[in-house]
Order: C-alpha cells, then structure tokens, then sequence
C-alpha cells in the first residue's frame, strides 16, 4: 500500500498501460495482457512452477526467501557467512548461491536444512540447467582452473577440464556441459555421459562463450584480432555461421541463446548509419525468420518453445514466426521472464504475472 491506501501493484500496472500506449506506435506490434499471479515482500530473483525465489534487505543486507505457491510456505535460507549472498538461483532441490568478497570466494548450497552446504570455487560462471533445475556448474581450482559439475538429485560432483577452462561455460537439462579450454588458442569441447569432446580445431583463432541445450552449441568465432561470427554446432551438420562475422560486440543470450532445438540471435542491419542489431530465430529444421522489425536494436532476454522474448528501445516484447510482436511491458533492469508450463510469465520487483499473448 502506498500512503493513500493504493497497493503498489496498482500504481506499477497504471503506469505500465501508459507507457505501453506510447511504445505501440514505436514500430507495427499488439499489446500483450498481463495477468497477476502473485506478489512477495521482496524482489524477485528466479521462479519455477511451485516455488518464487527472492531477497529482501534486513540489516543492510540481502536476506534470501523462497515463497512456495503449492503450500504457501515462507522458507528463511540460512546464512551464516556474514557476507553478502549473490548469484542465486532455484535448484530441483533448494537454493544456490554465491559469495564474492575479499576474504571468501565459494559457491553454498542449499537443501531445505539448517546449514547450507558449503563448496570451493567461485560463483562467477555459475550456471543452473534451465528447466529441470538439476545440474550446477561453476569455475573450480585443484590446481588450475576446472568446472564443477553438480548433480543435485545423486549429491555427485564430476570435475570437468584440462586445467585451463575459461569461466563462461553452459549447462544443458541433459547434463552436457560446453565449455573452452586453452592453451591459446581456446576451443570448445563437450563433456557428455562421461566423455569429453574437442568439438573444435582451431589454431590461429579463438572460440569463447559457447551455450548449449543439449541439441545445438552455439559460440563466438573469432575470425580476426577485432571480428567474431556467431557460430552453431550440431553433430549433423559440423559448423553453421549465423551472423557473419563483424567488429561489433555480442554477448551469449543476449545475441544467441539456444533452447530445444531452436536457436535466437541476432544480425547486423545499417539504420541510418548506425548499426543495429536485428532478432532471428532458426527452427530445428533450419529456417531462419527474423522476429523484430528492422531498424530497431534489439537483445535477446529468453527463448523457448520457438518464442522470443526481446528487449527493444525500452520495452519488452514477445516474439514468435509470422506475427507481429506482442508488447508486454516497459523494460527495467531485474526483470526477468521464465517459460512455466506451456506459458510465458514475467516478474520485476515482486510480482509475478502471467503473459496472454
């Protein structure tokens, strides 16, 4: 409630009508409608179907809650470090997450008991498989750097590597983890059922920042000091380029990201001489359709069941092949989109909505 009584998420949909009047006329698109799920005194951070993971300040520092909506249960998740908790995510089983300060450099987990489980390494890198929530992996040292694969169903730990792994590495729903490895220059390799696969050769070149899904590997190809393409891999067709190479900077999920086979990225188009960039999205049989309108720059948020959400000029949208984009809401830093059971939803500060095209 504000100071006259109003809730706040009243407030937060009144100005989002407004604003998403405004951007309708920015290029040829359709509102979506947000319906309310839920709210919680805090901000959130990652949800699954059942659960709502998010933080609130207490003593000048974040605490972490998980809000589960089956049983309406209020869970505290411990931590008794005295630092600053970051990096968290939902796991099949609790919370992951992160300390990244001076004096401690570890990854905690955390499964419902009364102190989380504490690991070596850093959270930087971390990643949680996106849907089954039951894989983690983070940047190790034994010596040398290595990931740790952890299995949260079987409490297993697999160290993946040759001791020279660089951080930003992926973890699919299958388990396989991709990752590049030096020395100079750096490859990608795959570590799935056990075995690791060099998937490139590259001798003058390096490759960085692979994503996989268990299906199709996508990457940055240097092609020069200064010019990288984006590049998918798939044991059937070895290497495809997807957007020719360009000077221009590009990150993993933001201009590619994988999920189920199909694979958004982005293009370079010149608008009055500017460069921006321009959304796709490959099917798994191989076409490829561009999902937001040219001229506009736009970055990936999230992918999956062959929809796009995007961020464009300050908004969000939903993209999906041969449709206009649907506009969901103004777009702010935390806000975060998650694919639930045949369904988009969104959530910033701490609500959570359900998005009808």
């Amino acid at each position: 409630m504000d100071a006259h009584g109003v809730p706040r998420k009243l407030h937060t949909f009144a100005l989002g009508v407004c604003m998403l009047l405004v951007a309708l006329a920015a290029f040829p698109s359709r509102a979506a409608h947000l319906e309310f799920v839920t709210e919680v005194d805090g901000t959130i951070t990652d949800v699954t179907p059942q659960r709502i993971l998010f933080f609130v300040v207490e003593g000048d520092r974040p605490v972490l809650k998980v809000h589960n909506r089956v049983t309406g249960s209020l869970r505290v998740v411990p931590d008794r470090t005295g630092h600053t908790p970051g990096y968290e995510k939902l796991t099949a089983r609790g919370v992951v997450y992160g300390i990244t300060e001076d004096d401690e450099n570890s990854v905690y987990e955390w499964n419902g008991g009364n102190t989380p489980l504490w690991n070596d390494g850093t959270p930087r890198g971390m990643r949680v498989s996106p849907n089954n929530k039951r894989y983690i992996i983070w940047p190790t040292w034994r010596p040398g750097r290595y990931l740790n694969l952890r299995d949260v169903t079987l409490y297993t730990d697999t160290l993946i590597g040759n001791g020279k792994v660089a951080d930003l590495a992926d973890v699919a729903d299958t388990g396989e983890v991709v990752f590049t490895a030096g020395p100079a220059p750096y490859n990608v390799f795959r570590y799935r059922a056990g075995q690791t696969v060099q998937l490139t050769h590259d001798t003058q070149w390096s490759h960085f920042n692979p994503l996989t899904d268990g299906i199709n590997v996508v990457y940055r190809k240097q092609v020069s000091d200064t010019a990288s393409r984006i590049v998918m891999f798939n044991d059937s067709l070895g290497e495809v380029v997807l957007r020719e190479a360009s000077e221009t900077n590009f990150t993993p999920r933001g201009d590619y990201f994988p999920s189920g086979g199909w694979i958004a990225f982005t293009r370079i188009n010149m608008a009055n001489g500017n460069a921006t960039r321009q959304v796709w999205l490959r099917s798994p049989a191989g076409q490829t359709t561009a999902i937001s309108p040219a001229g506009a720059d736009a970055s990936i948020l999230a992918i999956a069941s062959g929809q796009v959400m995007f961020v464009s000029e300050g908004y969000l949208y939903l993209g999906r092949p041969g449709m206009a984009p649907a506009l969901v809401l103004p777009f702010a830093e935390g806000t975060g989109s998650a694919w639930l059971q045949g369904s988009w939803y969104v959530y910033f500060g701490g609500g959570l909505y359900r998005v009808v095209p």
